[in-house]
């Protein structure tokens, strides 16, 4: 293992970080972010599991700092619950609606905790300065007025204990007067062009991106925290994809014309099997197509790069980047070998190690290894000597390494049961259709504080 001071030597020319800045210690340490750092995995979100919120990379960072990281956990089965393999005729492969929601749903433990993990799943650059009234969505809930999925989610990781004021993951880190920020946020705000095999499909031009995320930037800029930054992957790489192979030959263009697909070409593996074996050409992805998405991505972190020399040198606040893009790009390239034998042990394949059931979100080993690249950087931009995680034993007791239902080559298509293109969008549907459990678990958890706010009934 690589000492402290060798690290340092080895990675500090990587360092954006003004001379004169403070070096804050990550004793308050908190996370901005997306489902990739709230521990979200196989589409769902729990305290422990295949994937679990403890597991998460800021968790596993916590603890080799040796520092306390409050998150907003969830109660088994999970809000919403994760998948899993349900091999429903024992034959030991993968098939067609393998892959299903678990049942139930689960409520936020510690209600009266203030988490310090603030990242939501499906945030993107816009929606986390986007604040939600806790009060507003608690007397809806219990009322049975409706609420989205969205919403409620965020509420139980940023509306809990409650409160009167509006809440966002931008003013909660105000409010807890951080020493060290973990930021990871965009990822949402470039997924689409895989998840809807659409290279147009950002959300923002990367100019727009720019722009918020400076303000980002600048707004926890103000707490004088140090932060640690992280780019963003590729997501044309997610185990989501899979080629068309031998399966689809060819496309029907929105013209009526069919036209060919080449082997490598991407679809998701939740395209529906009536669609095939000729599915309509938006739902290809070309190598063209790729390409383009990969330019948007690289214009992205050009700005996040960017962003952090200028706010850093500006604000006189330690700012270091995280590269997660070149992370990803080994794990797709090469594969990851944990073992030292040459051999890749983790690669971006379905269940290769890296992705969890839903094809996007990381395994417990995937989340080691970001955990490792954020350690990294820390280390070396803040002087700090946090132990590496030690990735070959997280992966000797990850379920979803080495799996016995890992397939030879590409997983079937209609592999997810019940879900559609967008993983975080299954997932708010999942948890608004049962607001009606949840509104009644709210009552009797927090009722005597609900029933005392005037107004709200």
């Amino acid at each position: 293992m690589i000492k402290c001071t060798g690290m340092i030597l080895m990675l500090l020319a990587t360092v954006v970080a003004p001379a004169t800045a403070d070096v804050p210690r990550p004793r308050r340490m908190i996370v901005i972010g997306d489902s990739l750092l709230a521990g979200f995995g196989s589409g769902g979100l729990v305290k422990r599991g295949a994937v679990g919120q403890v597991d998460s990379a800021p968790a596993q960072i916590a603890r080799r700092a040796r520092v306390r990281l409050p998150q907003p956990v969830m109660h088994a089965p999970g809000l919403p619950p994760p998948y899993a393999i349900v091999d429903a005729n024992r034959n030991g492969r993968l098939e067609a609606g393998d892959v299903r929601r678990q049942e139930g749903l689960g409520f936020r433990s510690h209600q009266g905790t203030r988490a310090r993990n603030l990242a939501v799943p499906g945030e993107t650059i816009d929606s986390l300065f986007e604040e939600i009234a806790p009060q507003t969505i608690a007397g809806d809930l219990v009322r049975g007025r409706n609420v989205t999925g969205r919403q409620i989610l965020k509420f139980h990781i940023l509306g809990l204990p409650l409160q009167a004021a509006g809440v966002s993951q931008v003013s909660r880190a105000h409010d807890l007067e951080p020493s060290f920020i973990l930021v990871w946020i965009g990822n949402n705000d470039v997924l689409p062009m895989a998840s809807h095999t659409d290279p147009t499909a950002a959300r923002r031009t990367p100019a727009e991106f720019a722009t918020r995320f400076r303000q980002l930037l600048n707004a926890l800029a103000d707490t004088g925290a140090g932060m640690a930054v992280a780019n963003l992957p590729d997501p044309t790489g997610v185990a989501r994809l899979r080629h068309a192979a031998d399966e689809v030959a060819s496309c029907t263009a929105p013209d009526g014309t069919t036209q060919p697909v080449a082997a490598d070409d991407l679809l998701d593996i939740s395209l529906a099997l009536a669609s095939l074996p000729v599915p309509p050409c938006g739902k290809v992805l070309s190598a063209s197509e790729r390409a383009q998405v990969r330019a948007t991505v690289l214009a992205f972190n050009a700005e996040i790069a960017a962003a952090i020399v200028d706010v850093s040198a500006r604000r006189n606040v330690r700012i270091v980047p995280v590269d997660l893009f070149a992370l990803f790009e080994q794990a797709a390239s090469a594969g990851i070998d944990l073992d030292g034998d040459g051999a890749p042990d983790v690669t971006r394949g379905y269940l290769g190690g890296l992705f969890s059931l839903d094809g996007i979100h990381p395994t417990r080993t995937g989340q080691a290894l970001i955990a490792n690249a954020f350690i990294d950087a820390i280390n070396v931009g803040f002087n700090e000597c946090i132990r590496r995680v030690k990735v070959r034993r997280v992966a000797a007791h990850d379920r979803l390494v080495n799996n016995r239902f890992r397939p030879a080559g590409d997983p079937p298509f209609g592999l997810i049961q019940d879900d559609g293109v967008d993983v975080t969008e299954a997932a708010f549907d999942n948890i608004e259709s049962k607001a009606d459990h949840l509104g009644d678990t709210l009552h009797d958890r927090l009722g005597d504080i609900i029933d005392g706010i005037n107004g709200l009934f």
